[in-house]
């Protein structure tokens, strides 16, 4: 199981067991586990390497529609995104025997501890694995403006970091049992910041051994400008959208990108028709416009068009 999924799964599971789900998730992942080793052609499109991973996506996504619960469909749906086609059956048993002993742990009243071989590997390792986790947290907030807090919160508690020499030592020494830290971060934010946050900063000291605890919290912040970036939708439309037209698009926008989106239009007649959407790197060019240019780029070189040029020229 690639570390993406694998700190995208613990803050599922987390998630999961605070709302009493944990079992339902479990055997949610259980019967698609099952379903993908029994089915010939689900597995087929699921672990064909030239299918999009995002077309993986849709199709999990479609599948666990009113199926499941929404946590087990987003999990379920991550994991044909972000794993390896060829791999996805693996990974998905191994959510399962995860998301058990989540149920498990969490039916008893306990946290489920992350093992030693949940934590291997070095820098690049952690980072994905707090990557993960940051995606699925992020999912979970609505609104652009929570977000913001995030950033804000986990820029302002670096800085406290890094200006407090014994916290510094305290929250970085991995002589102290990671229990503690975690502790000890909860105490220290409880009631200050977002859950949100303070799960970040808690996750950070459980992703495995880093050296510079400063630096990964910053990055993770910047993980949060990130998120932000996704979560504006900017539309140029070559007419006014209609309310039915507008909920619509939001409703497409959100499906494509995962997560709620902020969609701000801008009405362009120079479109012609159609619209054009950016949200974060990702540009999806509809217009009448752009089709046009496309099409002049096409034909430019044609013989059949420079005969034309040609011809005119003659009769002139």
């Amino acid at each position: 199981m690639r570390d993406l999924l694998r700190g995208y799964a613990t803050a599922i599971f987390e998630s999961a067991a605070t709302v009493g789900h944990a079992r339902r998730v479990a055997s949610d992942l259980g019967v698609f586990s099952r379903a993908l080793h029994e089915s010939d052609p689900l597995r087929n499109v699921l672990t064909d390497v030239a299918i999009a991973p995002r077309a993986r996506r849709g199709v999990v996504h479609d599948l666990l529609e009113g199926k499941a619960a929404a946590e087990s469909q987003a999990l379920a749906s991550w994991a044909a995104l972000v794993e390896p086609a060829a791999e996805l059956p693996v990974a998905v048993l191994a959510l399962v025997e995860l998301a058990l002993e989540t149920a498990d742990a969490s039916e008893a009243g306990q946290v489920r501890p992350i093992s030693a071989e949940e934590l291997l590997g070095g820098r690049t390792a952690v980072r994905e694995r707090i990557r993960g986790y940051a995606d699925r947290l992020f999912q979970e907030v609505d609104g652009l403006e929570r977000i913001d807090d995030i950033e804000d919160e986990l820029v302002r508690f670096a800085r406290t970091v890094d200006s407090n020499r014994t916290l510094r030592r305290a929250l970085g020494n991995p002589s102290t049992a990671v229990a503690q830290r975690v502790a000890l971060v909860e105490d220290l934010l409880r009631g200050k910041v977002l859950p949100a946050t303070a799960r970040l900063v808690a996750y950070v000291l459980k992703a495995g051994h880093i050296r510079d605890l400063v630096g990964t919290l910053e990055w993770v912040a910047g993980l949060a400008a990130e998120e932000r970036g996704r979560r504006v939708a900017e539309v140029r439309s070559a007419v006014e959208l209609d309310d039915a037209e507008y909920l619509r698009l939001v409703e497409a926008l959100e499906r494509t990108a995962g997560h709620p989106v902020e969609v701000r239009v801008q009405i362009e007649p120079s479109l012609l028709g159609g619209m054009a959407v950016a949200i974060g790197d990702t540009v999806i060019d509809g217009s009448v416009r752009h089709r046009l240019d496309r099409l002049r780029e096409t034909l430019a070189p044609s013989t059949a068009l420079r005969d034309m040029s040609t011809l005119e020229h003659d009769r002139s």
